[in-house]
């Protein structure tokens, strides 16, 4: 029994060492842009990956901002790759409806579930998260530190004037940058600006994909007129932060400790530091704080300012940090906060771009030809057989392909199962394809007549319609009397990739496949 047992096990791990070298080799041969079998691919390397849902689930859904911005990405992507492998893309996005923008968001979405760009959008989210963390914490020091060194440890009196130049001065001259640069736009900078924020996050997550979603953003934000308002988002938070920081060591320090304040100078008048106290003053003073008078500041300056009145100063240089830095940067923060997000509501796609203006003719047909399907193609599609779609949609489904009128449908005693009728034309194909593109079912079972000769077209049919299930099976439905018809049928079949276990010859079969579990 152990002996048998052994060699089971070895035989399983054998099996999988098996699958996963066809795996990594598979995946290999796509990323150098080789078919799996070692042929060259006529695909581009942006090509689409099987559908799954292990992100789609996990996180929010995209604002209609960010499908915007994820069809940017794309166009961006295709820009540098080539145009994507969109067939079921298109053909979903054409099953939506709406008009041309909301049809290439529909088709955006579908590319970037499996290109990447999805995932990318919702790891920004954390990269950003993780950002502003981190620069929030280096602001707060920041602020502290300052607060700390312009006030000392109170052996020394304070240097009101040099106390005020350094938690005001710095800030004074970029908010006044800023203003200038509202109605002069420093392009220089703001480019700088820019690059260095991108730059930042890139290191945190590299990669095309995360590449493409930054740029997209840039893009947005230069074609919108937002890039002011987005940049600004940033500085005014990290200078909100910086002197609010800043204004709570002062009130923690003066609270805690005794410290006196002078004013020094070698060649300039009393009257000089009196008009500038006045001046900051005026605001506090008007709000009912306390400020230092003439007398006050007179006093500071001498020996006797060390003991001058401390509470007047106090209240007058933490006025000063909270009326002419915090308040601003808070009033600044919250006009780009607004003005950005209006600009995220009024973007729209500029749909006169060459990339999606190429789109219209494929998402927006005039006309819709129907009658006998064309030509074959040349190549096969590969078949998608048991891979998770992003709905169960209709669960099981059946679909009869060009069936001959002497066999009827439906068939009974498939009563778990939706019938989507006939598929003898190429409005009836259409129709089919809308449906799945809509409701992708669980298992889909295809009815052929196998008395017919088997054509690329069919094959490429059936290959085709397997993209909108979890699993795709084939049912011989009309039985030919020679069996070297349907052997044709399974080696075509075999070649698209279809399992033998996944063609039935017999109803018996065909509704114990169609009814089973999935799984």
């Amino acid at each position: 029994m152990r002996s048998r047992w052994s060699k089971g096990k070895l035989a399983s791990l054998a099996r999988l060492s098996q699958r996963f070298n066809s795996i990594t080799h598979a995946q290999m041969a796509w990323r150098h842009n080789e078919a799996p079998n070692g042929i060259l691919s006529a695909r581009p390397r942006f090509s689409i990956m099987p559908l799954t849902t292990t992100h789609t689930a996990m996180h929010d859904p995209l604002t209609a901002f960010e499908q915007r911005w994820l069809a940017e990405a794309t166009r961006l992507r295709e820009d540098i790759t080539g145009p994507a492998d969109d067939t079921m893309a298109v053909r979903r996005a054409r099953a939506a409806g709406g008009d041309l923008e909301q049809r290439i968001l529909a088709r955006a979405a579908t590319l970037g579930e499996r290109s990447g760009l999805m995932s990318a959008m919702h790891s920004r989210r954390q990269h950003i998260r993780l950002i502003a963390l981190i620069a929030m914490a280096l602001a707060i020091m920041g602020g502290a530190g300052a607060a700390s060194a312009v006030l000392g440890d109170g052996t020394h009196p304070v240097n009101v004037i040099w106390a005020i130049s350094g938690l005001l001065g710095f800030h004074a001259i970029t908010l006044l940058l800023w203003l200038i640069g509202r109605w002069l736009p420093l392009g220089a900078s703001g480019s700088l600006a820019g690059q260095l924020w991108l730059q930042l996050q890139a290191r945190l997550g590299a990669g095309p994909a995360l590449t493409s979603v930054l740029q997209a953003h840039s893009s947005i934000a230069r074609q919108s007129g937002a890039s002011f308002w987005w940049l600004g988002r940033v500085s005014h938070a990290l200078w909100l932060a910086t002197l609010s920081a800043a204004l709570l060591t002062l009130v923690f320090l003066l609270a805690t400790r005794r410290y006196g304040f002078v004013w020094e100078t070698t060649i300039l008048p009393a009257d000089v530091f009196v008009q500038l106290t006045q001046t900051l003053g005026a605001l506090p003073a008007a709000l009912g704080i306390r400020v230092p008078d003439a007398i006050m500041v007179l006093n500071a300056g001498g020996t006797r300012g060390v003991d001058a009145d401390r509470h007047a100063w106090s209240a007058w240089l933490v006025a000063s940090v909270l009326l002419y830095g915090a308040l601003p940067r808070a009033a600044a923060l919250l006009v780009c906060q607004l003005r950005w997000h209006r600009a995220q509501r009024a973007f729209r796609l500029d749909l006169d771009l060459p990339a999606y203006a190429t789109l219209q003719a494929r998402l927006m047909p005039n006309v819709e030809h129907s009658g006998i399907s064309s030509a074959a193609p040349t190549r096969l599609p590969s078949f998608h057989a048991t891979h998770h779609t992003t709905s169960a949609g209709d669960g099981r489904c059946l679909m009869a392909l060009e069936l001959a009128d002497d066999l009827a449908w439906p068939p009974t005693g498939f009563s778990r199962a939706f019938d989507a009728g006939r598929i003898d034309s190429r409005e009836a194909r259409h129709q089919a394809l809308d449906h799945l593109a809509q409701h992708s079912a669980e298992r889909l079972l295809l009815a052929i007549d196998a008395r017919l000769s088997p054509d690329r077209g069919a094959l490429a049919l059936i290959a085709e319609l397997s993209r909108y299930a979890d699993d795709t099976a084939v049912w011989f439905y009309g039985q030919p009397a020679d069996t070297t018809r349907m052997a044709h049928w399974r080696d075509g079949l075999q070649q698209i990739g279809l399992a033998d276990d996944h063609i039935v010859d017999n109803a018996d079969l065909a509704r114990a496949w169609v009814e089973a579990d999935h799984g």
